[in-house]
């Protein structure tokens, strides 16, 4: 009993000191940090600046895509019981894709930063992904790449006031 219990405090305690990631599932550290979940799904390498996506219940597949800059052509695949869409609000994409069915994409690549899309009926539960052209860029942070959710600010504060009304 003694052993059963020393176990699972050791289990408790590597839980804490080292916690499974958003990317784990990936087996490997992601080529692009994004805010949130993301269920990783692996990278692929686009050829000839063309590459098939699937899109399943809450996934990219590849989640990570490395292109070439320039114009890249996205090729989705609805194999998920759920509509999807692919979006990049950036660039102006919202492609919804019902299940079974397949669509078409352009996305402009650039060389300076990567390009953050997600599903916009489903990026809370992790299904978000990016286009890079090199390992460890960064997202274009801008308000409408989170996913258009507003951020909402702490209340100012002036003297003699608390900000909250009274």
């Amino acid at each position: 009993m003694r052993k059963l219990a020393l176990f699972t405090g050791l289990v408790a305690a590597a839980t804490l000191a080292f916690p499974v990631t958003a990317w784990a599932a990936g087996g490997g550290k992601p080529p692009v940090k994004l805010e949130g979940k993301v269920n990783d799904e692996g990278t692929k390498t686009a050829k000839n600046n063309k590459l098939d996506v699937e899109q399943d219940d809450f996934y990219f597949k590849p989640t990570y895509i490395k292109a070439k800059k320039g114009t890249l052509t996205v090729e989705l695949e609805n194999e998920g019981n759920a509509p999807h869409t692919f979006t990049i609000d950036s660039l102006d994409i919202d492609k919804e894709v019902q299940p079974g069915k397949k669509a078409t994409v352009k996305v402009k690549v650039p060389s300076s930063s990567a390009v953050a899309f997600y599903c916009r009926f489903h990026k809370g539960q992790g299904m978000q992904g990016a286009i890079f052209t090199k390992t460890g860029q960064s997202t274009a942070s801008s308000a409408s790449s989170s996913g258009g959710t507003p951020t909402t600010k702490a209340p100012s504060t002036t003297a003699g006031s608390s900000g909250y009304g009274y």
